[in-house]
């Protein structure tokens, strides 16, 4: 389950990031970089948490 909300962050974070809209501005490209990129460093702390070892 933790692969498919990774994945999912990855793409959603590389759409906004690469996206340029004329119409907002230049502001608002940089404030869709900005969230982009949290959207992929999110992905990355999820995918990097310490897993629980189940000992038998």
């Amino acid at each position: 389950m933790r692969l498919f909300w990774v994945i999912s962050f990855i793409l959603f974070g590389a759409i906004l990031f690469g996206l340029r809209v004329d119409n907002i501005g230049n502001l608002g490209n940089v404030i869709l970089n900005i969230i982009g990129v949290g959207f992929m460093l999110m992905s990355v702390f999820i995918g990097n948490g310490k897993r629980k070892n189940k000992s038998i």
